[in-house]
């Protein structure tokens, strides 16, 4: 009988440890439609959010993922590195692939660069490279003949930090804010943004069916925020689960994942 219980404890670690290896590791790409009457033309962005030096992603399927997808816009919502990546050169080759893909890269700062002896360095070779820094400021480029507003708070942003980035902007453009943790724009939001993008909370890591996170980074546990769509001032707020992890390795009911977003333009009648 001992024999026994011991034999089927192994398997189930056994188990656990392969589905545990496929969620830190096979990742998903989580498609998401949204629509604007701002727009004339689809837009099409990829985020990437937490990534956390994940070395166990197949990076070559990650970017034939998003050649497939050709995204106007590729997003960089934090956390590219960890607090204890020591070599940070890997994922500055990863994000000089996605260059080549396409140099419409906009990244916003998160705690674990902050957290990193490297972070700035890190920061300084992804403007050397061409990749833009929102750091509570904005820019607004064209696409197809459309303007775009991107805005970036950085990560202990202010509400203060917040109306000084959106002074200014034209709300007749769609207006994409990026902010690494969501807690900011849940906060301070405004309305003027059309559309927020965020990680941080990577949806838990560990999640129950029917129940969501258990904690999540700034609100604890059994969090509202933690991973999806959801509504804010007239905004729609999205919070990517991220495409690493921090602390532990360790997902539940959680994969890893990439977001292509589509928004798709509301046709006037």
């Amino acid at each position: 009988m001992k024999i026994k219980l011991i034999c089927i404890l192994g398997l189930f670690l056994i188990f656990i440890s392969i589905y545990n290896y496929i969620q830190i590791s096979q990742f998903i790409v989580n498609k998401l439609t949204f629509h604007s009457k701002k727009l004339s033309k689809a837009l099409r962005v990829t985020q990437i959010s937490d990534y956390h030096s994940n070395d166990y992603i197949n990076s070559q399927k990650l970017l034939d993922k998003i050649i497939h997808f050709n995204p106007h816009i590729i997003v960089l919502t934090g956390d590219i590195i960890d607090s204890k990546t020591k070599d940070i050169h890997p994922t500055l080759d990863l994000v000089g692939e996605l260059i080549n893909i396409n140099p419409n890269i906009f990244f916003v700062i998160g705690n674990h660069e902050l957290g990193n002896k490297n972070g700035d360095k890190f920061i300084l070779n992804l403007k050397e490279m061409g990749v833009t820094i929102l750091d509570n400021n904005s820019q607004t480029i064209d696409i197809e003949g459309k303007k775009i507003n991107l805005c970036g708070l950085s990560f202990f942003a202010t509400n203060q930090d917040y109306q000084e980035t959106m002074i200014g902007i034209d709300e007749d453009n769609f207006t994409l804010l990026l902010s690494h943790s969501p807690n900011r724009p849940i906060a301070y939001s405004k309305g003027i943004e059309d559309l927020v993008l965020t990680g941080h909370t990577h949806g838990g890591q560990v999640r129950l069916p029917l129940i969501g996170a258990i904690i999540s980074p700034g609100q604890g546990l059994f969090p509202k925020y933690d991973k999806g769509v959801f509504n804010i001032n007239n905004s729609i707020l999205y919070i990517d689960s991220g495409l690493g992890n921090s602390i532990f390795p360790i997902r539940l009911f959680n994969r890893v994942q990439i977001s292509n977003i589509t928004i798709q333009p509301i046709k006037n009648s």
